[in-house]
């Protein structure tokens, strides 16, 4: 007997259920759903965004919602973070195909309380590391939220001299989250003071790989060629965190300010003047900080 088997529905070019694949798009992983559970938001979002057909538009902006959540995280932006966290829970509210695998994999109230709980952390300046600890376990507790959790237990240990601990938690943060940079580039300030001038220098790119506009990264990359006698090399970098710290300065003040929820008008203290002045400072503090070596 020869097996029945049921028609299969054609597309418009006539093909199986299954799309054909654009040229252009053959050989890639557009498996958004395998890259959302492991937890790489930035690899979902860009195979979502070119699966075919295109899929829904609740999910895409979900995904968006999710990666825009964990690059704020890693930025200590935790104000912007908390945004995108309200606009994942909007976003998760729609109905429409794939929504159910983000909502597991997004996990709402374990998110939010790890959100919380580095917010609160923040807050109280807690003085020892075990007491940090206790209080950051909710956000420890989630993948998205863990590899942030460690590094600010990490620049505890660090800040009572306690390097190897330091060391150990800023390479638990990278194993968690191998994108987190500012981890990266405080296992480089490591290596600086331990005298490891290239192993710093190398940290340091690396972590200007993950997000060339860390101005940290670039001052810290100067002080490490500094050490090696490259003084052309590191006068580049203090001057390009130099720059990057005066624009970030600038593009936070707008939502600092009380104008800028009102309107998007700044403060009458904030005008060309007053930037430049503050630019000046930063310069001050910026070569102070290079003649230290530190």
């Amino acid at each position: 007997m020869t097996e029945s088997k049921a028609p299969l529905s054609l597309n418009k070019a006539g093909q199986g259920d299954t799309p054909p694949t654009a040229p252009h798009l053959e050989g890639l992983n557009l498996d958004w759903a395998g890259y959302l559970a492991a937890g790489e938001y930035r690899r979902a979002l860009a195979a979502a965004r070119l699966t075919q057909p295109p899929l829904p538009t609740p999910l895409i902006s979900g995904l968006e919602s999710l990666h825009d959540l964990q690059e704020h995280v890693r930025a200590h932006k935790y104000a912007q973070a908390r945004r995108s966290l309200t606009r994942l829970q909007e976003d998760l509210g729609e109905s429409g195909e794939g929504l159910s695998l983000l909502r597991r994999a997004a996990s709402l109230p374990e998110l939010g309380a790890a959100l919380g709980s580095l917010e609160a952390a923040e807050s109280a300046r807690h003085v020892e590391p075990a007491e940090l600890q206790a209080a950051l376990a909710p956000a420890l507790d989630v993948p998205l939220t863990r590899a942030e959790a460690l590094n600010v237990l990490g620049v505890l240990h660090a800040i009572h001299e306690e390097n190897a601990e330091a060391r150990a938690t800023f390479e638990q943060a990278v194993a968690a989250d191998p994108g987190h940079y500012r981890a990266i580039s405080n296992i480089g300030n490591l290596e600086l003071q331990a005298g490891n001038f290239k192993e710093a220098e190398a940290a340091q790119r690396r972590a200007i790989a993950l997000s060339p506009d860390f101005a940290g990264a670039h001052h810290n990359l100067g002080v490490a060629l500094r050490r090696q006698g490259r003084l052309n090399d590191s006068v580049k970098s203090i001057r390009k965190g130099q720059r990057l710290a005066l624009r970030r300065m600038r593009e936070d003040a707008p939502r600092l300010s009380l104008g800028g929820a009102r309107g998007g008008q700044s403060p009458k203290w904030l005008n060309p003047s007053t930037l430049r002045i503050i630019g000046l400072i930063v310069a001050v503090v910026v070569f102070y900080l290079f003649l230290k070596g530190r």
